[in-house]
């Protein structure tokens, strides 16, 4: 069951920031990500003029509502489903099947559906689809670019029994929908992405009207005019609004509405099964790389969200060797079967050596097939334990982390074991297996280079800890050498040594007294705690990861917790301004370069 499905949901604190405009007013900026979260109506941005090869467009639908059932005998939920996971990178460029700069993109996010609390018969509402169409410069024409489909609703019948909600439905080229809502006789159908709302299924002899008061989210006409986005005006329990919109559920008759999409999701009426909303991709547009999927249910729907990126290069890296260029990793015999090994190979350019860092899940996946990922042999760390390729699953077995500091590939599963190449320590060759063994710093069988990635030169020489976002600032302990001390942002003084730090393994030190290591306060990650300065004693709390793939500095107690700025108390990043612990998102405020 997935707990939450807002990753980027935390991008609100940094909205201040990037002085984002709404209802139509197009923003013209560039930042490490900019996000869009669910506000009920869309989101313009222009894409500047840039240097960057590709724009990374993310889209997540919003979760279908679920239902508690509670009486004085039973007390239970039934999840609704998740929206739909769908990133894409998009070639920026002159040519026609490029994102042109100057042109504009409309986000329009999906909200979550209504979830009720219930002693008898009723059903939850179904989340919106998250839509983002783009506008070419100089022209007035919409074309949609992509979709990602909202879950259903879950529902409850005394009579019936439980029905839980379907997660949005991830793209797959050429089974995308029809770009029609959801069939419905009460009309709890979800709204469609593409066409009007009096648009019409036939159903063997007889014509079916699905959901109009799902509405499909354009002005003017089918699939024409402007995309707005669009909501369900039934009667029932609320469908988010979106692209196109959840559908209403019902609780007279316990029917959940259908997922708001690119084709909206039926609704649960006793002729159609429960459905969410299909995503869709324009494929008429070039593109590097596309990654999209499920997301399972959930007790507590959330809107979904949408972001975009600009990046230099293409998303699908080589992983060499860091002092041989010429040795690489690769899937054997460029089988995708579950159980595949990974070895390492002379570079030949393959897509079976090529692999994709997935910053939502931390996974590896292959460019033969983005549905495998690099994964650690039944989950077990023991040192030798193979290293293969398996379904993605999501789990620790399959997250991992790229330190920018020491070149080395770290497990999600134990944060002190890293990928190393089994035979000929310091020499390996072609055809020697892959495998997880304890971390060592000095050793060239764990060193990796990931073209892109962040990384140092010498880690001995490393000193400051820089904000991407106030490059004028260092990381610095507030009080001097002393525990307790806090972290926080200070003018960057070479001279100061009370900013200066040692990367030792996986702990950061006062370079100068090295007794002294950066510490998260109690051990707790609860968003917004405390970072300090405290005696060294080797617990998790003094270790930390640069992640080289995304800027970020991740606590080994969950490495989706990474260091914050804070404002300071003149409302900017900068001096005195607070160093916490929050979800990882990829926000400005938690990108850090490490500098001598």
């Amino acid at each position: 069951m997935k707990d939450n499905n807002s990753f980027f949901q935390f991008y609100t604190n940094v909205l201040p920031m990037l002085g984002l405009l709404f209802f139509g007013s197009a923003v013209q900026l560039s930042a490490q990500v900019v996000p869009f979260h669910y506000e009920g109506h869309y989101h313009d941005y222009v894409i500047p003029q840039t240097t960057d090869q590709y724009i990374v467009l993310t889209a997540v639908g919003g979760d279908g509502g679920s239902i508690r059932f509670k009486n004085a005998f039973k007390d239970f939920t039934v999840g609704g489903g998740s929206g739909a996971f769908l990133k894409s990178y998009f070639k920026i460029g002159t040519a026609s099947n490029n994102l042109k700069p100057g042109s504009t993109l409309r986000f329009m996010v999906g909200g979550g559906g209504e979830s009720r609390q219930t002693a008898g018969s009723t059903g939850a509402g179904g989340g919106g689809g998250t839509g983002i169409a783009y506008k070419e410069v100089g022209t007035q024409t919409w074309t949609l670019l992509m979709v990602a489909g909202g879950g259903s609703g879950a529902a409850f019948d005394l009579i019936e029994g439980r029905t839980y909600g379907e997660p949005g439905l991830a793209y797959s080229q050429g089974t995308e929908g029809d770009g029609k809502g959801g069939l419905s006789d009460p009309e709890q159908g979800g709204g469609a992405g593409a066409f009007g709302d009096d648009e019409q299924h036939t159903a063997g002899s007889s014509t079916i009207k699905y959901g109009n008061h799902a509405k499909a989210g354009w002005s003017g006409g089918p699939n024409a005019g402007e995309p707005t986005g669009g909501y369900c005006d039934d009667t029932g329990p609320q469908g988010g609004w979106g692209f196109g919109a959840g559908g209403d559920g019902n609780t007279a008759s316990g029917y959940a509405g259908g997922g708001g999409g690119y084709t909206g999701g039926n609704a649960n009426d006793g002729d159609y099964s429960n459905t969410a909303g299909t995503s869709y991709l324009n494929t008429s547009k070039e593109t590097a790389f596309v990654l999209s999927y499920g997301q399972g249910t959930t007790t507590s729907a959330q809107p979904g969200y949408a972001s975009l990126e600009l990046v230099g290069d293409s998303p699908v890296k080589s992983i060499r060797f860091a002092y041989n260029s010429n040795l690489c990793i690769q899937n054997n015999g460029n089988s995708t079967s579950n159980g595949s090994n990974i070895e390492t190979h002379n570079w030949l350019g393959t897509n079976a050596q090529k692999w994709y860092f997935n910053p939502e899940d931390r996974s590896v996946r292959s460019q033969l097939n983005i549905a495998k990922c690099v994964d650690l042999s039944n989950n077990n760390t023991s040192n030798g334990n193979n290293i293969q390729l398996w379904d993605c699953n999501g789990s620790t077995a399959q997250k991992w982390v790229y330190n920018g500091i020491f070149k080395t590939i770290h497990s999600g599963s134990w944060s002190d074991k890293c990928l190393d190449a089994k035979y000929g320590i310091n020499t390996p060759s072609s055809g020697v297996n892959v495998q997880l063994y304890d971390c060592e710093y000095t050793n060239n069988n764990q060193k990796w280079f990931i073209s892109g990635a962040t990384t140092v030169s010498n880690p001995a020489n490393v000193k400051h800890i820089v904000p991407v976002i106030a490059t004028g600032f260092a990381v610095h302990s507030h009080t001097g050498a002393e525990s307790g001390s806090n972290i926080q942002l200070w003018t960057k003084d070479n001279t100061n040594e009370y900013e200066q730090w040692y990367f030792d393994g996986l702990a950061i030190k006062m370079r100068n007294h090295q007794n002294l290591c950066i510490d998260l306060s109690q051990s707790n990650t609860n968003n917004g705690n405390n970072i300090q300065l405290w005696g060294c004693n080797g617990t998790d709390a003094q270790k930390w990861i640069y992640d080289g793939m995304t800027k970020s500095i991740r606590s080994v107690i969950n490495p989706d917790k990474c260091m914050q700025i804070e404002y300071n108390t003149d409302g900017a990043y900068g001096k005195r301004a607070n160093v916490d612990i929050y979800d990882c998102n990829g926000s400005a405020a938690q990108l850090f370069l490490i500098q001598e």
